[in-house]
């Protein structure tokens, strides 16, 4: 790839230099002009929108209308590792690939809802890393120039080194790309400005067991002290009323655990939340689960029923998830710029 640049560059100049010598100054502004569109030419930037919106949730919809604003190549069906590197190197034509966007949904605790293969688990440290010891995934093709980004688009991902070292490793070819996140949240499609970074804290309830807004706000006085925000607003306010105002939204987490015992002896009764709750404690794997998510036992709401020889535990928990949009230190009305290269707002390795 480099020989051949080399020569592309040497027989252009080539070129330059007759142009000088014999023509007007308006044809050397167009030689000019062809090189430039020829250099581009040999780089492409994609866009993967590796999810899909589910009930009022606009996120993929939004981004995705973010970048085709920007004309980037857009592919919004593949939602796996492994077809977004099989798409990677079916699609690559001798361009290589400047830079490569995964929008996702995720954290920087449980890593992003992204599968690994199709129709395989979700995409983790642990999950990537038994992908990557099975030979489950793709090898990517030579398909990278030395420059070339890969820029995750989820929210705390910047926070998981480990979970990007190892995303950093998987996507190496011929060239080692550099990866970027950012350790806050991500938001598209705002009132007043259309991309930013926000800072994001987290209350937990049992679902449809809601404590009401002011006991909520006293949980998050609790867990964040030392936060200058008006949490009972920021939490009757589902979006910003002016520019750099916290705002708050909803969602729910679900737990679905099978567990099978191979004496009816063994399997435990389980009849009301407390008793569940006991056992889960009792239990260091399933308590490890919850420990991973950083959400207590007690903040969910739980289920179990037996099948057999095997008990089905569910629970869920609601989350009351707090923004406050990240603004410029010297014109708090202004939004700080969404630009991958500041490493105060985003992780690079």
């Amino acid at each position: 790839m480099n020989t051949r640049k080399t020569k592309k560059i040497g027989f252009v100049g080539l070129v330059l230099a007759m142009c000088i010598a014999c023509s007007p100054k308006q044809n050397v502004n167009d030689v000019a002009e062809t090189f430039e569109t020829d250099s581009v030419a040999t780089q492409q930037s994609v866009v993967f929108i590796a999810g899909y919106d589910e009930g009022s949730s606009t996120y993929y919809t939004d981004a995705k209308k973010h970048f085709q604003e920007q004309h980037y190549k857009i592919v919004d069906d593949a939602f796996s590792l492994q077809e977004i590197i099989a798409w990677l190197n079916k699609n690559h034509n001798g361009q290589d690939y400047k830079e490569i966007h995964i929008i996702n949904k995720g954290n920087s605790k449980k890593g992003l809802s992204l599968e690994t293969t199709i129709h395989g688990e979700l995409l983790s440290e642990t999950s990537l890393l038994n992908c990557l010891k099975e030979d489950k995934l793709p090898k990517l093709e030579n398909v990278l120039a030395e420059d070339s980004k890969l820029i995750f688009h989820t929210s705390e991902l910047g926070k998981n080194k480990q979970l990007l070292q190892t995303l950093k490793q998987t996507f190496t070819a011929n060239h080692q790309p550099k990866v970027y996140a950012t350790p806050h949240a991500m938001v598209f499609n705002g009132q007043f400005q259309k991309h930013f970074l926000a800072k994001v804290f987290y209350g937990y309830y049992p679902t449809a067991q809601s404590p009401g807004n002011i006991d909520l706000s006293k949980q998050f006085i609790r867990k964040y002290p030392l936060e200058n925000i008006h949490w009972l607003d920021a939490i009757r306010t589902r979006e910003e009323h002016e520019p750099g105002k916290p705002f708050s939204y909803k969602f729910n987490i679900p737990i679905r655990w099978e567990v099978t015992f191979s004496d009816d002896e063994d399997v435990p009764s389980l009849t009301g939340s407390n008793e569940i709750m006991d056992w889960i404690e009792a239990n260091e794997s399933y308590n490890n689960q919850l420990k991973d998510m950083g959400i207590d036992v007690e903040k969910f709401r739980w289920s179990a029923y037996q099948k057999g020889q095997k008990v089905i535990i569910k629970g869920k928990t609601t989350v009351v998830c707090v923004l406050k949009p990240i603004m410029q230190r010297n014109n708090p009305l202004s939004y700080v710029r969404t630009e991958i290269d500041n490493e105060r707002y985003y992780t690079q390795l």
